[in-house]
């Protein structure tokens, strides 16, 4: 055998061979490590981490290689796989929303078509409706109810001075002073004439007349001016319980007649 080259013309060969391998693995493990870091900055991965478990932050459950997803067992789980599941998910996310935002419109449209545009209050149909809803729960569950009629007594003096417009005015002022007073849970609704009615849940009489005394007090404070007169609200209330076999007629037919005697002891 030839004797190898030595000298000048020698190729260069570390003398510790382990050394150079160790530093050539150690800078190809940081490049991995970097290449991962950057790939789960971008979002590459779909949801999932290097090792197919689902990143935190990516709005679905982590998946457990250990059982099996969607019926697809883990020697199954490609990237392919794990990608159209992740889409699937975020569809599904998405008809969830549409659905909450569809029934959402639903319910404002009917609530719409349940108010008067003009006073925005319950039209009476609807409010006789809630009304009898209030008295089937009475019977039921044993709930108390009270019921306020309120009466805007000066409407047709109001008309008859200044106007049809001015009586619109009048009672959109008095519908507004009502909602102003009135406390969650309470149903306001326009009833005939310049007529009011109010559901009270959960309230005693004494309670309902404490209500009622303090907005016929705002009523009476309340305001306005037409074609540059002040134009003030008159209004009285009457008060009742529901009770169990109760109609809507029934209800207020006892609260009208609770403010007529009302008028009638302020006039004595």
């Amino acid at each position: 055998m030839a004797d190898e080259p030595v000298g000048p013309s020698a190729p260069i060969v570390s003398v510790r061979p382990g050394r150079n391998r160790l530093a050539e693995e150690d800078r190809a493990l940081q490049a991995a490590k970097r290449e991962r870091k950057q790939k789960k900055k971008q979002g590459s991965y779909g949801g999932y981490d290097q090792n197919g478990g689902a990143m935190s932050g990516g709005g679905h459950a982590p998946i457990d290689d250990d059982v099996t997803i969607l019926g697809i067992p883990k020697d199954e789980m490609t990237d392919n796989v794990r990608h159209a599941i992740d889409t699937l998910l975020d569809e599904i996310q998405h008809l969830r929303a549409e659905l909450v935002r569809a029934k959402g419109h639903e319910a404002y449209l009917e609530e719409q078509a349940e108010k008067d545009r003009m006073l925005h209050v319950m039209r009476r149909r609807a409010f006789m409706a809630r009304l009898g809803l209030a008295v089937r729960r009475t019977e039921e569950e044993a709930v108390h109810f009270s019921f306020v009629y309120v009466q805007v007594t000066n409407a047709q003096a109001v008309r008859t001075g200044y106007g049809h417009g001015a009586l619109e005015s009048l009672m959109q002022h008095a519908a507004d002073t009502l909602r102003e007073g009135a406390e969650p849970g309470d149903v306001i609704g326009s009833l005939e004439n310049s007529d009011f009615g109010m559901i009270l849940p959960g309230t005693t009489l004494e309670q309902a007349e404490a209500k009622a005394s303090r907005i016929l007090s705002l009523l009476s404070g309340r305001t306005f001016v037409w074609q540059g007169e002040s134009v003030a609200i008159e209004a009285a209330f009457g008060d009742c319980l529901l009770a169990p076999g109760d109609s809507g007629e029934d209800v207020i037919a006892r609260a009208k007649a609770n403010m007529m005697a009302r008028q009638d002891t302020s006039a004595v």
